[in-house]
């Protein structure tokens, strides 16, 4: 293995040395202003798509129930991850299944049950755990090799292709070689 890859698998697989406070109220006031913002464009989208004689005020007197929705659960699960997160002193996975389990008791209340407060909390939560433990990524930790895919980035860097088929080797069991093929 090249020094570079290992360098670089260092980094990955490195703990955090130093926790710095997070405001637990001001990443709750942030996501909510953007759940806020979301929730209004799916309302408004919603809005447009149903037929009834309330006009445009129909985004917050028909539909308006989405936008509380969508301002809850982001603010909900922000603050519930920014809150654990100082609690642990440490970033990690758990904060975000946390905040996802809250986030589920809103959907769950929204939806007047209380088993499926429960049932939120567990997909939610299990779901944003899962991502925060995959590195907040659909790409996976080779996110920042990417560039050198398309021409840019340092030279001096391994290309993410030989990172990621150095672990895939390193996974898999590799066939045995028979004397024929030696």
């Amino acid at each position: 293995m090249s020094s570079n890859a290992a360098a670089q698998r260092e980094k990955l697989d490195a703990p955090a040395s130093h926790y710095t406070q997070k405001s637990s109220v001001n990443a709750g006031m942030s996501a909510a202003l953007t759940g806020l913002a979301a929730g209004t464009f799916v309302s408004a989208v919603q809005n447009s798509l149903g037929k009834h004689d309330r006009g445009a005020l129909g985004i917050f007197t028909r539909t308006g129930s989405t936008v509380a929705f969508f301002t809850a659960a982001a603010g909900t699960f922000a603050f519930t991850d920014a809150m654990v997160a100082n609690v642990r002193q440490e970033d990690g996975a758990m904060n975000a299944a946390a905040g996802g389990c809250a986030a589920g008791f809103v959907a769950g209340a929204q939806a007047r049950s209380v088993p499926m407060m429960f049932g939120s909390c567990l997909a939610l939560g299990t779901l944003m755990g899962t991502f925060r433990a995959a590195g907040d990524s659909l790409t996976g930790p080779y996110k920042e090799g990417l560039p050198l895919a398309a021409g840019g980035g340092d030279e001096n860097q391994p290309d993410w292709r030989e990172l990621r088929k150095e672990r895939r080797n390193a996974f898999f069991k590799q066939p045995k070689e028979t004397e024929e093929s030696a």
